[in-house]
């Protein structure tokens, strides 16, 4: 397969001088048979619960599952990369440059190929330096999506959605210039977006800047920062109607990482994808146990402020401020492995790129506000004759909500079925329940009430590239709702059975 693809790339590799070998990354095809929940049929859930099929996406994730990655993790994928790099003109001066696509398969059998954050590299280094040394430059001509502040994707922020996806459509471009010493770093870069403003009906640049460092205080002891400022356009609704009201967006970023045993690493979809031999062994072979102990725990946090509408008060804006921190610890002991994660993020951050709810505005002043935390812990036991490897999740929710003296859905005419003061439980971004008015016997506001998960895993690895992987999970979860009529026939939001029993069983072949 490997030589297939190669020689389907020699005519572009043929045009150009002698480069690294040009290949198919992270190429991954999945079969799915899965279910999300047995307990219940099609038309009975929101959102809803089809039968047993072939095929899975987000819906049978847990709330801890892919914590650095934007992926489900069921999908068929590619990252196409055409790599090329060469000695420049002048001494001390490398130069290279990656066009990287991801070709992603929907279920309907179409594809979609987007930019993958391609880049043009110069590097120098100076007399004396060592080859992991040197000043670089970096430009992403299309996408700059993953040149981004923090440190694990899910709380990460200052991608192309940090100007809303009313930017989406021009492209978010950008650059980076940084300076890589043995034992620290430090960078600065910008980027840039097309954004209508609705006061003169065109186009507008807008900007961002973003800036970090990170320093080896020790060689198991790691300290990182950075910040950014962004402008996101006018408040459309204001802007319509001739109020000049700019949103304006800023924020820090800090991680600090003790590791014995293992690398500091980021994210995969930080990195930028090229054929170095170094990180494809780090993306594909298997996973190594040399006995003996290693761990790593790393400690970030977020806080981010941007300006919004600020309700009941015509034309005025003021600042929101958004929280994040997160927790996460690895350890292997000889064939042993567990880990544990915990997050905390406020309704305002799981917001922030949309931005605000409802979008543009700040919550009314008196809003009953709740923030997402979340613990988990998981271990796995490798068993090499078997090349399997059993595991188990468990883990407790507390989901982000809120509720507003006054109703904020359904706009300034809401439908009977949303009038009245109710607790919101938003899940992730603009994914929300309506719990009902009153629960219980003594007419008590409902409030959102935690989540309790528990998964067991096995992964059986049938060679290098293919794997059989199963998954069954619990959840209890008594925010579950939908709509059901009520006796004047209107549809109300109404709880759902809490317990759901799903499983995901997929066999997958990476190469």
């Amino acid at each position: 397969m490997k030589t297939l693809q190669k020689l389907a790339l020699t005519g572009l590799i043929s045009l150009s001088a002698p480069a690294w070998a040009s290949d198919f990354v992270d190429t991954r095809l999945s079969f799915v048979f899965a279910d999300d929940n047995v307990l219940a049929g099609s038309g009975e859930t929101t959102p809803n619960s089809p039968d047993a099929r072939f095929g899975a996406g987000n819906q049978n994730t847990q709330f801890y599952d892919n914590f650095n990655t934007r992926f489900s993790g069921f999908e068929s994928l590619s990252n196409v990369v055409l790599y090329k790099r060469a000695p420049a003109f002048f001494e001390g001066l490398t130069t290279e440059a990656a066009l990287t696509l991801l070709v992603l398969e929907r279920p309907s059998g179409g594809v979609d190929i987007r930019d993958n954050s391609s880049y043009i590299r110069l590097n120098y280094q100076p007399p004396g330096w060592s080859e992991k040394e040197g000043i670089s430059l970096v430009g992403f001509p299309v996408s700059a999506d993953r040149f981004r502040l923090g440190y694990a994707y899910r709380i990460s922020w200052g991608g192309s959605g940090v100007f809303t996806t009313r930017a989406a459509t021009n492209g978010v471009p950008g650059g980076k210039l940084q300076i890589t010493r043995d034992n620290w770093y430090a960078y600065v870069g910008g980027k840039t977006a097309l954004m209508q403003n609705e006061l003169i009906r065109e186009e507008e640049t807008k900007y961002g800047l973003m800036a970090g460092a990170g320093w080896d205080i020790l060689e198991t002891l790691r300290v990182e920062a950075g910040g950014g400022y962004f402008q996101k356009g006018l408040v459309p609704g204001l802007a319509t109607l001739g109020v000049e009201a700019p949103v304006n967006a800023a924020g820090v970023s800090g991680q600090i990482v003790y590791h014995v045993g293992v690398p500091v690493g980021t994210s995969v979809d930080f990195r930028l994808y090229k054929n170095d031999p170094d990180i494809y062994q780090r993306f594909f072979a298997p996973e190594q146990y040399p006995g003996g102990l290693s761990y790593t725990v790393s400690l970030e946090g977020s806080y981010l402020s941007q300006t919004l509408e600020k309700p009941n008060d015509f034309g005025a804006t003021k600042p929101q401020g958004a929280t994040a921190v997160a927790l996460q610890a690895r350890a292997k002991y000889d064939l042993l492995r567990v880990s544990l994660l915990g997050l905390y993020r406020s309704l305002s951050f799981i917001q922030f790129e949309v931005p605000g709810f409802p979008p543009f505005q700040d919550f009314p002043e008196g809003t009953e506000l709740k923030p997402e935390m979340f613990l988990a812990v998981g271990a796995d036991y490798h068993l090499p004759k078997l090349h399997f490897t059993p595991g188990f999740i468990i883990g407790v929710q507390q989901p982000a909500s809120f509720r507003s003296p006054t109703p904020v859905l359904g706009g300034n005419n809401p439908p009977e079925n949303l009038i009245g003061t109710r607790t919101v439980v938003v899940r992730d971004v603009n994914q929300l329940s309506i719990l009902p008015e009153t629960c219980g016997r003594g007419g008590a506001a409902c409030k959102a009430e935690p989540i309790y998960s528990a998964k067991a895993t096995f992964r059986w690895d049938l060679s290098d590239s293919v794997a059989a992987v199963g998954e069954v999970y619990y959840t209890y979860d008594t925010n579950r709702t939908t709509f059901r009529d009520d006796v004047t026939g209107v549809a109300q939001p109404s709880f759902e059975r809490p317990h759901a029993l799903g499983f995901n069983t997929m066999l997958q072949a990476r190469f």
